[in-house]
This record gives structure tokens, sequence and C-alpha cells, in this order.
């Protein structure tokens, strides 16, 4: 892809919280088809009140209910959740009043029913941040504080020298150090990492520089040795993840010491490139994104993270000292279905009683590519056919031979804004309604493919004549 336009699509930012907490530290991860989010609750950024709350949707990410308040003996804080498929883990750090840390884990087998606290063994002294599984096996880079320097009157406190340390373990309550990871008077810290389907890795690394600049690390299996590049960005509280074999990432961004929000990046050339900057700041109560990477669209994800820019609805309660969670629905731009064929209109029918042996004057029709977005306000792999509806009411058939090649299932990823019929080689596999404007991948349809090439038609009333097209692709699965 280009990185001269657009290469996502926001599809809501949601507020998750509104009281008089202090709602921060976020994670989220689907789950048996449902959204959980989990952040801390407590009084204030640091108090021994802590406690981690986890939240589920079974509506995508519209509305929540609360499924467990979970707690060690001090507060308990930086909830992550992660799933190896069979089980969903929420780990978090407990934080003494006397800057002692340990790392925990509960776990639900059903989203509802959780066990208690416990303690990780096998990682002492070393705060487990943000575990992963991958191919059923447990991944974490913890970090260690090498001496603790506290200074009277100010709430945290100093080191001199911390180190990262890569642990894996065989069910995420064991853990095994296995190399240091990082270590130095740069104070590298907190790690949010993600895998490549071939089980190699891109991670990045907060720093306690003056600078704020983390590293870029990469690795391959068995994880002994770590490329490192040093980003040029200021940012805290980061995260990554990965949309095909491109890396993004997220953080606290300081334009200044004393001005921040929670802005995203693409990396490209080993250099972040700003794409987009969410509802957020101004000051240091924001970021600390969680990543869930939607179960039937890889490039669709919720994005969870805390910001106190909106004052709670209580004038009582201090906007600044009580953030809250939000969730961003975001869609990352594919490669779309390109060249249909698309007939005239045939007006006054509609898409159930209307054929396609009915229409006539067949023409081509592309979607728009990353030359032509330039020239439109229509999105990258839009197929437009307004010319064709010109506002008249009726029904318009889009068609396409699409090659899959020796593949016998996968997703259709389509978007419109007019009510749809769509066959997959004759049979119909979808039939919804769609409103002004279209969103790519607005619904994710698993098909049965036929080896070799495939016939996609989709018939689609045009709303009144507001309707203006589709988008389409597919993936193998």
């Amino acid at each position: 892809m280009a990185n001269d336009f657009k290469e996502f699509t926001v599809r809501s930012v949601r507020r998750l919280t509104d009281d008089a907490n202090h709602n921060a530290f976020t994670g989220t991860v689907w789950f048996q088809d449902a959204l959980y989010v989990t952040h801390r609750q407590g009084d204030r950024h640091i108090d021994q009140q802590g406690r981690v709350i986890v939240l589920r949707s079974r509506d995508e990410g519209v509305t929540f209910d609360k499924v467990a308040v979970l707690r060690g003996e001090f507060d308990t804080r930086d909830p992550h959740l992660y799933t190896d498929g069979n089980r969903l883990y929420v780990s978090a750090i407990e934080d003494s009043p006397d800057w002692e840390f340990y790392s925990g884990v509960a776990w639900s087998d059903d989203g509802l029913h959780w066990t208690g606290w416990n303690r990780v063994e096998g990682a002492d002294d070393y705060v487990m941040w943000r575990p992963q599984v991958f191919d059923g096996r447990f991944y974490c880079a913890g970090f260690r504080f090498h001496g603790i320097i506290e200074t009277p009157g100010k709430p945290n406190f100093e080191t001199e020298k911390t180190d990262v340390a890569w642990f894996e373990s065989a069910d995420g309550l064991h853990w095994e150090k296995q190399g240091i990871i990082h270590e130095g008077e740069d104070l590298p810290n907190e790690s949010y990492f993600d895998f490549y389907p071939d089980g190699s890795i891109a991670m990045i690394m907060r720093r306690g520089l003056e600078s704020r600049k983390p590293l870029l690390l990469r690795s391959v299996p068995p994880y002994e040795n770590w490329d490192k590049v040093e980003l040029d960005v200021a940012l805290h509280g980061p995260a990554l993840w990965l949309v095909g074999e491109d890396i993004w990432i997220s953080g606290r961004w300081y334009l200044s010491p004393h001005v921040t929000h929670v802005a995203i990046f693409k990396i490209v050339d080993n250099t972040p490139r700003l794409q987009l900057v969410l509802p957020s700041g101004y000051g240091g109560e924001i970021a600390y994104m969680g990543v869930a990477r939607h179960p039937l669209n890889k490039r669709r994800f919720h994005l969870s993270y805390y910001s106190c820019h909106m004052s709670p609805a209580d004038p009582a309660v201090c906007q600044w000292d009580h953030p809250d969670i939000y969730l961003v629905d975001i869609s990352f731009t594919a490669e779309y279905l390109s060249e249909w064929e698309v007939s005239d209109l045939i007006v006054d029918g509609t898409h159930q009683n209307t054929t396609v042996e009915q229409a006539t004057g067949w023409r081509p029709l592309q979607a728009y590519g990353e030359e032509m977005v330039h020239q439109t306000f229509f999105p990258y792999g839009f197929v437009e056919a307004t010319p064709i509806i010109d506002k008249r009411d009726g029904v318009i058939f889009f068609r396409k031979d699409v090659e899959v090649g020796p593949i016998d299932a996968g997703l259709l990823h389509l978007g419109y804004d007019g009510n749809v019929i769509v066959r997959l080689n004759g049979e119909t596999v979808h039939e919804a309604s769609g409103t002004n404007p279209a969103h790519s991948d607005e619904v994710t349809i698993p098909v049965a493919f036929r080896h070799g090439t495939n016939h996609l038609e989709i018939a689609m009333e045009t709303n009144g004549g507001n309707a203006c097209g589709i988008f389409a692709r597919y993936e193998a699965t």
C-alpha cells in the first residue's frame, strides 16, 4: 500500500465509562464470539483501592455488561486480556505500598465464571507485561527494576537501571525465564508484541529516557536474538499490532513535555508515520491501549484506551483526575475486488423480485484505486455506480468472476448502501438492508468456494436513488 492516502476507516469511538472513579490502563480481546474489555478502577492514579474490571459485549462493542471484578492483596493494575482459544485470561500487577510488584492472573472457561486471583511463579521481581499465546505456548516480555530510589514528596520512585527479559510458559501461571532482551540505563520497561503467522515477532518497548523514544524490536524463533532500532517519536504506554505485514503502533504521543494525545502510527522503513490522532489529551492520563483483532476479519480491530478529554456527567467530579475508558472500532484498508460488470438500472424493481436475467446494458466498472481516490471523496476500494443510478429508484446488479485457486472456504467482506441480495455461484449467501453511506467490511460472510472460478453477483436496491455503490473483497480461511 502507498502511504499517501488514508489506510483506515474509523467505524466508531465509544465512551464505556462515566463515573467518579479513576478508570485507566486497558486491554481487550475476542473470546467465544464476544468482545471483552478490561481496565483498572480506583480512586486515583496510584492508590491501594485499585481493582480489575472485566466487561463483555455481545454486539461487537456497542453495549457492555460487567462480568468480573478481580483483585489481589494490593493495588491491582495494568490489566491485560488474552486467550489460548479455550480459556480467557486476565493478567495484572499488584503494586504494594513499599513498591513491591507481584504479577498475577485469573481465568475463565466461559467469560462469566472466574477463578480467584493467582500470583504467577517463576517470575520473581519481574513485572509480567501483556502476555500472549501463540501456537499453544505462552510468551511474555517482563521487566525488572534494579534498585528503587524514593524521593520524599514525589508519588513515583526512580531507578538507575532496568532490564526486559523473555519468558515462556506452558500454562500462563508457571513461567521460565529464557534470557535478557534489553537492559541498561535507558530504562526499558513496558513492551507490547504481536506474532506473524510464521511465529516471528515485532515488539515495541517503552524506555525511561528524557527523549521518551521507544525501541522497535524483531525476533524469530527461538527468540534468542533481537534486532533493535530506536523510533524517532516520543511515545509512552505503547501498543503494537500487525495488519498483514505492516506494523502499526500507538501510545501517549508527546507533542511537548506537557501536551499529549493518543496517536496511531504506521511503521514505514523503521520510521513512524503519523496516521491518526484519537479523541484524547491533553495531559498524562491517556493511552495504555489494548488491541483486539476481529475473529472474522484480520483487518478489523477494536482498540481500547483511556483518556481525560471529556468531563464526567457529574460536575463535582474533576475531569483531569477521573479519566474514562474508550473503544475504537477501526478497519484497515485491504485489496478489494476491483474490476466489475454493472447493469443498467431496472426502474421500480426490488432486490427480491428482480433477477439478473432481466438486467441489460452491462458495462465495466472499476473500484477506486490509489491514484483515483485523489480525484473523489469516495474511499479506496469503492465501486461507485452513482452515474448509472442517477438518483433513481430501482435495482442495479454487480457481477464478477473471482479466481480463488485451490481453496474450499473463505470470507466475503462487503459494504453497501442499499438493500442487497448476494449470490455466490447461484446460491444466496447474504440478504440485508443497507443505508448511505456504505462502509468497507460492514459485514463478513463465511462462504464455501469452488476451486478456481467463482461467480459473485450482488443485486442492490438504490435506496430511493440515494445509494452509491459497494465494497467487496474476499480472503481464504
